[in-house]
């Protein structure tokens, strides 16, 4: 949509756990209502992860063509993917900057931004329910934290600051070694470049379903990724240098490496992902029920994708 004057743009912000469907509506939308999609997934910005972050679709035929900053999806643009190396430091307000300027460019093109994902930080950073830190990171203390084990950075938090670990997604090791960071770092200054925000009228539309249903999406999801070549790209990302960062010792990528390694089966490797992308998902509803703003669809619903055409049809024909 042209922004026209003294209308105030709409953004389309679709969101809900993993395996929910969020993208294969998103470019359904895309093409009824003239959008592009902006990903707001903290892992499908690297680079060379593409089927365990789920850029990949899967049990579906789709065209893919890979450009910088951005793929085409059937002829549809999602912006955000590959945007840095597997071992390269991307934070909320990077991801904010980024969003947020390709936002202003994609209205200016008179087209309707469909912000698309699960990792609700991004999303609150971008619609401003959130600041990010301004807190650049310490990296000679980061190094020394990504050599700690998983518990070891777990204690320390919790030792630091016990508010914060309630609330942080726990096995995340990247996301406690930032938290270390932040109660680390108040001698290193601060970054005071203002995030580009502009006036603009967030639609929240949220994908949910029951534990059973989210966890059986999931599962096929999961087998669906060790069929299609998850272990060829863990692979590919060891061959390339990355075998050791905390990205890939991860939700998805973890257990595969561990089984490459002789570590575990096939069979406990599979199950043991299962069992951490059902505990993601519960992370991810946590952080999601903070919003009151968000219009929830169930995917079980015969006609869940019909309420959601609907509610974006009369918003854009209201402006």
């Amino acid at each position: 949509m042209s922004k026209e004057s003294g209308k105030v743009p709409k953004i389309y912000i679709i969101l809900g756990s993993t395996s929910s469907g969020k993208t294969s509506l998103a470019l359904d939308l895309c093409e009824k209502f003239n959008g592009e999609i902006i990903s707001a997934d903290s892992r499908q910005v690297c680079k060379y992860m593409d089927i365990g972050t789920g850029k990949v679709p899967i049990g579906v035929k789709a065209e893919i063509r890979k450009s910088s900053g951005f793929w085409k999806l059937n002829g549809n643009k999602i912006w955000g993917y590959d945007l840095v190396e597997p071992d390269q430091y991307f934070s909320g307000y990077d991801f904010a900057v980024f969003a947020l300027e390709k936002a202003r460019e994609i209205i200016a093109n008179g087209k309707n931004v469909f912000l698309v994902g699960g990792t609700g930080f991004y999303i609150d950073i971008f619609t401003g329910r959130i600041k990010p830190s301004q807190i650049p990171p310490n990296l000679e203390l980061r190094k020394f934290l990504e050599n700690l084990p998983l518990n070891v950075l777990q204690k320390k938090l919790e030792d630091i600051d016990p508010e914060v670990f309630k609330r942080i997604d726990r096995v995340n090791k990247v996301r406690l070694i930032r938290a270390l960071e932040k109660n680390s770092s108040v001698d290193f200054g601060a970054n005071n470049k203002q995030l580009p925000y502009f006036d603009f009228r967030p639609i929240y539309i949220g994908l949910t379903g029951s534990r059973e249903v989210l966890y059986k999406r999931a599962d096929s999801w999961v087998e669906g990724i060790w069929t299609l070549g998850l272990l060829d790209e863990v692979r590919d990302l060891r061959k390339k240098g990355f075998g050791e960062i905390p990205r890939i010792k991860g939700l998805i990528y973890g257990t595969a490496g561990d089984f490459l390694d002789g570590k575990v089966t096939k069979e406990y490797a599979i199950k043991r992902t299962k069992f951490n992308v059902h505990a993601y998902i519960r992370r991810q509803q946590t952080w999601f029920r903070r919003n009151p703003n968000i219009k929830w669809v169930d995917i079980s619903q015969d006609d869940f994708e019909e309420i959601i055409y609907n509610k974006i049809k009369e918003n854009v024909k209201n402006g």
